[in-house]
């Protein structure tokens, strides 16, 4: 059988403990629900050249596509860009160092891909309507 608390500072201890242990599963349930809705929404690759959007890309899981942009200018040169199962990156280059090319498939906008002889940069968007800031998440 449970003895009940005899003094006021030992239920008062133990209440805090309950409670922040409540608020933080509470935000642990929050942040595992916000992480499932990212996994799931649309994505889109957004090509940049020369600083100017080339071209929109949807990322759909299933999707494989390959196609080649060509830069001009003082450094011409071409990338192939290769799209699979959400993801996206460059496959071959013509630049000297290939940087590009290392830097593997993306599918978050954490790390964009960039190849700077060629003016060329691949940046993710997450294409969900975000909700507005507030005072709180400010």
């Amino acid at each position: 059988m449970i003895k009940p608390c005899k003094d006021k500072k030992s239920l008062c201890l133990i209440a805090t403990v309950l409670v922040i242990l409540l608020l933080a599963a509470a935000a642990l349930g929050i942040q595992l629900h916000r992480a499932s809705q990212g996994e799931t929404a649309a994505k889109t690759a957004v090509i940049y050249q020369d600083g100017e959007p080339i071209r929109r890309i949807p990322l759909l899981p299933g999707t494989t596509d390959t196609f080649t942009i060509e830069s001009s200018g003082d450094n011409a040169g071409f990338n192939t860009l290769q799209i699979a199962d959400g993801k996206i990156g460059i496959s071959d280059a013509d630049c000297p160092d290939k940087l590009c090319v290392k830097m593997g498939m993306i599918s978050s906008a954490a790390y964009p891909i960039s190849c700077l002889p060629h003016k060329l940069v691949i940046q993710i968007e997450d294409t969900k309507e975000e909700p507005p800031v507030d005072a709180l998440t400010q």
